[in-house]
């Protein structure tokens, strides 16, 4: 027959066991979550640009966006998200009031996204001001910095 003290220490090792399970269960969450986050969109148009890249040893970095994007059929038609800079990934998320509608994942070095699918859910016919959130990644998919810019999504019939 077990004693008390064996029972309790039973019980304490099983607890400990199933904290442990949690914890490596959330950290995989995490890490399946963030790392979808960071995959180019599947859906997105992408172009090279033939424009020259900017050297980010300074620490600055170029970005260009559209500030007018029309949307027609829940596609941006004319994002022009473009990362004109060297050994640099860069992510833009657009959010409209409290919603992300958009997230472009990493785009590398010299391409440019023209147009992409977008969540047109919360949004109402005409102009929508948005936040278009610019993050900046090394090639190791480290973040290095992130600015806003404020654009306008047009949605049309």
């Amino acid at each position: 027959m077990e004693t008390k003290n064996e029972k309790n220490k039973k019980q304490k090792i099983l607890i400990i066991i199933l904290l442990i399970a949690v914890a490596f269960m959330g950290a995989g969450l995490f890490y399946v979550l963030n790392s979808n986050r960071l995959e180019t969109s599947k859906t997105a148009v992408i172009v090279h640009t033939d424009e020259k890249l900017s050297d980010t040893s300074g620490g600055q970095v170029r970005i260009r966006i559209n500030s007018a994007v029309q949307i027609y059929e829940d596609t941006m038609q004319d994002l022009a998200f473009a990362n004109l800079n060297e050994g640099r990934q860069l992510q833009c998320r657009i959010k409209v009031g409290d919603s992300y509608v958009y997230d472009s994942g990493l785009v590398k070095s010299g391409d440019a996204i023209q147009a992409d699918i977008v969540d047109t859910s919360t949004l109402k016919q005409g102009k929508n001001q948005a936040i278009a959130e610019i993050y900046n990644y090394d090639m190791d998919n480290e973040l290095i910095g992130q600015t806003n810019t404020i654009i306008d999504l047009y949605l049309n019939d």
